[in-house]
């Protein structure tokens, strides 16, 4: 169990890319720019903590690119915010101003954010299931703290 202060970080390789899961207090999220330096892609999505919404961030050549919040699509940011609107609009998520959310308020988030993940998996060529993560055996390294690490039965 991570105390404050403590992060781990597990690495894997999915397709294509690598990937790191963050927990804890990791710092990861802070360096996107300096990992995506020298042609590296880092795609990049926090899930919801305590209440929505999740995130995705994508930087690559040293710069963040683009960034927005799941359900959240019309505050888009970084140096390119429009970089996935095409793929949003024809999702049916916004409307071609890109301003205008289209999916009716009383759809359930998790639908978003399944549209939305959808259009980040689909764009950068992502296919990293949940059960692959669940039963994969990945090394996990402290990168803050000492955390106390343990497998549950």
């Amino acid at each position: 169990m991570a105390e404050d202060g403590d992060g781990v970080v597990r690495v894997g390789r999915s397709g294509d890319w690598s990937f790191a899961l963050e927990y804890g207090d990791s710092t990861g999220g802070d360096l996107l720019a300096e990992i995506s330096r020298d042609g590296v892609e880092v795609v990049r999505y926090v899930p919801p903590q305590e209440h929505p919404p999740a995130d995705f961030h994508y930087a690559r050549d040293g710069v963040f690119v683009s960034g927005y919040g799941l359900r959240e699509e019309v505050w888009r940011w970084g140096a390119e915010p429009d970089l996935l609107l095409p793929e949003l609009v024809a999702a049916g998520i916004l409307s071609s101003d890109g301003n205008t959310f289209l999916p009716p308020e009383d759809e359930d988030y998790r639908t978003g954010y399944r549209h939305s993940l959808g259009v980040v998996e689909r764009r950068f060529g992502l296919s990293l299931s949940p059960a692959f993560l669940r039963d994969a055996r990945l090394p996990a390294y402290a990168v803050r703290g000492t955390p106390r690490m343990t497998l549950s039965p």
